[in-house]
């Protein structure tokens, strides 16, 4: 049976996409199960994984660039009973909901082959190799714009293997195709005794203080982050957990603030919550306190001394106003449940991913691209006051040593 072109590109866009999804990479790490139907009144009948996961996925096959893709949230029922004989009549709470939307778009990156003397293998050689490099780079790719989504901000952190340019790059906003959103006041915490963003000193480093501050906050405020559910965690209710991304400076001086054996007893702590849940966010090196599960990553959002970063204000809308680093730091990231949508539309094989092969140099040369449809960001919304809060996610700035 002969293949025809457009089956062979459908068939590796296919294959693209569920190599990138075994990696291990952030965004895959925090995504939960595979899609499953979601009833057409919540989410347009569109698919998405399991919702309590830091990271939902939502797969929409109709949707091409340039698309949006919508999710609605429903507010909780507040009002008060009715109690006796008391009537219902004209009590009724309505549904309120709030929706939030993101834009997908294609993005694309290809590979040079060679000329004939080195391309003497066939066409399926030739998508294995695409599939493994430029599988590879993409999950990269996701993973930066998914980090910055996150923390709001780009950074100027710069070092080699990282692929998004800085945000003052012209092509910068039309790689992470959803603009990138300061954090909501709510959602913006600072080390040491720093109440605001340009007062952090070089005092005010991560310290296990600081985690106790962020517990008492997810305890205190009245429209806290909702907490990590993955399907499988049969905990996820009894022994509810956040997970704290820090950089490795922030863990150095994080490591620093303990004793050794407050270091093993957190240790202990980690391992003792991810027994009889087989998930990759517990493995590693890991520790756990008050319900937060602390982690590093590796490619940091960092300020550097006078860098000018947006900052937002205590108002109902997020507006934000330009503040200074009065001195180095380092943004971590905390996440509970639906912190981040990651949607998919179709590129032009009719999947998640496409392939085009053309040749070049008067055909001696062959290039090798490869094209997506996807979109990241941060999930925020509307509470029933009107106040925008990030949904999922709160950042923590703490002072680093250079």
């Amino acid at each position: 049976m002969t293949i025809s072109k457009s089956q062979a590109a459908k068939a590796f866009g296919a294959a693209l996409f569920s190599h990138t999804r075994r990696q291990n990479s952030f965004v895959n790490m925090m995504t939960g199960a595979a899609p499953k139907a979601v009833p057409k009144d919540k989410n347009n009948g569109k698919n998405q994984t399991e919702k309590g996961a830091p990271i939902v996925m939502i797969n929409d096959l109709e949707s091409e660039a340039g698309d949006a893709v919508e999710m609605d949230l429903f507010h909780n029922l507040v009002q008060r009973p009715t109690m006796g004989d008391k009537k219902l009549a004209g009590r009724g709470e309505s549904l309120s909901k709030t929706a939030f939307e993101l834009k997908i778009d294609q993005g694309r990156h290809v590979v040079d082959s060679g000329g004939k003397m080195s391309q003497k293998r066939t066409a399926h050689n030739l998508l294995s190799v695409a599939k493994t490099l430029l599988g590879n780079y993409f999950n990269d790719l996701q993973d930066e714009i998914a980090m910055y989504q996150l923390a709001g901000a780009r950074g100027s952190y710069e070092a080699d293997g990282i692929i998004v340019p800085a945000s003052d790059d012209a092509e910068f906003n039309e790689i992470v195709v959803n603009p990138l959103q300061a954090a909501t006041y709510d959602r913006h915490v600072f080390g040491g005794d720093a109440t605001t963003f340009e007062g952090i000193d070089s005092a005010d480093v991560m310290s296990l203080d600081v985690i106790e501050n962020i517990a008492l906050i997810l305890e205190e405020q009245a429209n806290p982050m909702k907490h990590i559910q993955f399907e499988a965690d049969q905990m996820a209710n009894e022994s509810p957990f956040y997970v704290l991304f820090v950089t490795p400076r922030q863990w150095e001086d994080l490591w620093s603030s303990m004793t050794d054996r407050k270091v093993l007893e957190l240790q202990a702590q980690a391992s003792k919550r991810g027994q009889g849940f087989n998930h990759r966010v517990f493995k590693g090196d890991v520790i756990m306190w008050r319900n937060i599960l602390v982690r590093k990553y590796n490619k940091p959002i960092r300020f550097y001394t006078g860098d000018t970063v947006a900052v937002a204000g205590n108002n109902k809308t997020g507006a934000t106003s330009d503040k200074t680093a009065g001195t180095n730091i380092d943004r971590a990231i905390l996440l509970g449940g639906q912190a981040l949508a990651n949607a998919y539309g179709k590129a032009s094989s009719g999947t998640h991913f496409s392939m085009h092969t053309e040749k070049t140099d008067h055909e001696n040369g062959r290039e090798t691209s490869i094209g997506w449809m996807n979109g990241l960001k941060k999930v925020r919304f509307q509470d029933r006051s009107g106040r925008v809060n990030d949904y999922g996610t709160m950042v923590v700035d703490t002072a680093i040593t250079l």
